[in-house]
């Protein structure tokens, strides 16, 4: 740097010193080597170089720091820097939460993923998910997961403490086992870079370093790397142009979740970084192929897959969840306010309105299925049930419709220090049902439940991230351009014959990109009969 422009930056940081407001930048500097942009940032900087928070990055040459406007623009004059620009926000791609359903994770068959797990794979690939972090601690995940990094923290524990990121995992990850649901690539190697916050939110340096993290990653560990970003924002970054170039020229695979923007009416363009060139961007349909109205739209997009009430996995205890299972059949209900939590596996015994001399001896040990009425409360009827040795109440309403608000078991003091066993709320309907069988079998809970569905482009990406990652364990010596151009050789063209910018090349298929690269993989002899749905156990 020239001593008069060096002169003027260092008068700048002083003033700075004395209040002037500062915002985050990233600086390309013309010094490529990683030690030279040390010594660059310390010559700059000095001894203001922790206040300032600059941090060297590797995935392009250059820097982040806490500068002024005017520091900024002093720096863009440098003959030694390429460009100077503010850091830009990034945010998860996923739509509001919906009502918990007991459901098939759909998308599985979709995008034929059951049949390429059929495939005899030859390599293990790595799957990189950057967003909110991962809860490594759900039973579904902890096999995959290797570890991974906190970008906010500066700290090698990504912990999710939103939820967007676990979900985004199971989707691609989910061990094949007996329990929840079973993601597109369950033998991958699945690692988590923590860059959005506890709503969501990060920015274009976190993102750089994040991905500055996985070249690391991949440098020091060799193998196949793919990137799920389900997250993005409007706004273009250099920084983020030049990083992403640098990964995918190392053979990293990206994709990108195309944005969650649109409407009916007004279609939006895909956000960034979907929207790079070198950057796969996955829009999202509904399970029947169908085009979904918030999915961002535009040339950039390249492929498309399931992004409608998606079921997944959420972080260990998100959710309140209270069912009565007959037989094979799950009816989700509501628990009475103050009921103990746990799960009560019995027979159950009819035990009238719950009034005095209602609990038969034969209770003891089973679940009392009380009917709402008679001007007993329903602590009374509780109460009862479990002074007769019953292990469990379930009370169903004596109305058609539901009565409006929550049922409780509090009403005084004494009722708040009782131990009080499970208690539910059944529909009329729901209770009558049981009755007409007569004393059976039940289970009765009042737990938290690990799964979820959510919608956005954020569930379409690791769709096609899993089917990307069984392809190229099938095909472990294929490049990153070999995988990305059977996914879109082979995906079932939607819309507007040929490419478009709803669906790009089409909806992801697993299966016949996997067969079209390594169809030697396959056993030679097939039913051609579908795979039957995988339901949740």
């Amino acid at each position: 740097m020239k001593r008069t422009t060096l002169a003027i930056f260092s008068l700048l940081l002083t003033v700075a010193a004395f209040g002037a407001e500062t915002e985050r930048y990233l600086v390309a500097t013309k010094r490529g080597a990683h030690a030279d942009i040390v010594a660059h940032a310390k010559q700059l900087f000095g001894e203001t170089m922790e206040e300032r928070a600059v941090a060297t990055l590797q995935t392009f040459a250059g820097f982040a720091a806490s500068l002024t406007e005017e520091e900024a623009a002093a720096l863009s004059r440098s003959p030694d820097v390429r460009w100077v620009e503010r850091v830009v926000p990034r945010h998860k791609s996923a739509q509001n939460r919906h009502p918990f359903k007991q459901a098939t994770p759909l998308g599985m068959n979709a995008i034929f993923a059951r049949e390429a797990q059929r495939g005899a794979p030859r390599g293990t690939v790595n799957v990189v998910v950057i967003d909110t972090g991962i809860d490594y601690r759900h039973p579904d995940l902890q096999a995959a997961y290797m570890g991974g990094w906190n970008v906010l923290k500066d700290n090698n524990d990504p912990l999710d403490d939103d939820g967007h990121g676990t979900h985004v995992a199971g989707t691609i990850a989910a061990t094949d086992n007996a329990i929840g649901v079973v993601g597109v690539a369950p033998k991958v190697k699945l690692w988590s870079v923590k860059m959005l916050d506890g709503q969501g939110n990060g920015d274009s340096e976190g993102m750089v370093k994040a991905l500055d993290w996985v070249v690391a990653q991949k440098a020091a560990l060799g193998g196949n790397w793919i990137i799920n970003l389900s997250l993005g924002a409007t706004q273009e970054s250099g920084g983020e142009y030049e990083a992403f170039q640098s990964v995918t020229d190392q053979g990293i695979l990206v994709v990108a979740a195309s944005g969650n923007l649109s409407t009916p009416n007004v279609p939006a363009p895909v956000v960034y970084p979907a929207a790079y060139p070198n950057v796969i961007a996955v829009s999202a349909t509904t399970f029947d192929k169908a085009h979904a109205s918030f999915s961002g739209q535009g040339p950039e997009v390249d492929l498309a897959a399931p992004g409608v009430n998606v079921l997944s996995t959420v972080p260990v205890g998100t959710f309140d969840v209270s069912y009565v299972v007959d037989g094979n059949s799950a009816t989700f209900v509501n628990e009475v306010n103050g009921s103990k939590r746990g799960v009560v596996s019995a027979e159950f015994v009819y035990c009238g309105t719950g009034k005095i001399g209602d609990f038969p001896p034969t209770v003891a040990g089973k679940i009392a299925l009380v009917q709402r009425g008679d001007k007993v409360s329903f602590s009374e009827k509780a109460r009862r049930a479990k002074e007769a040795g019953a292990i469990a109440v379930a009370i169903f309403d004596n109305e058609p419709v539901p009565s409006p608000g929550s049922w409780t078991l509090l009403n005084n003091d004494e009722d708040r220090l009782y131990d009080w066993p499970v208690t539910l709320r059944l529909t009329q309907q729901t209770g009558q049902a049981l009755l007409a069988l007569g004393s059976h079998p039940i289970t009765v809970a009042y737990t938290t439940d690990d799964y979820h569905e959510n919608s956005g482009t954020s569930m379409a990406c690791p769709h096609v991230v899993g089917a990307a990652a069984l392809v190229w364990a099938l095909a472990p010596d294929a490049t990153a351009a070999q995988i990305t151009s059977a996914l879109k050789t082979t995906a079932t063209d939607l819309g507007a014959p040929g490419p478009d910018s709803l669906f790009g090349a089409g909806f992801v298929n697993a299966n016949a990109a996997g067969r079209l690269l390594a169809p030697g993989a396959f056993p030679s002899i097939t039913t051609g009969r579908p795979l039957g749905l995988r339901g949740r156990r």
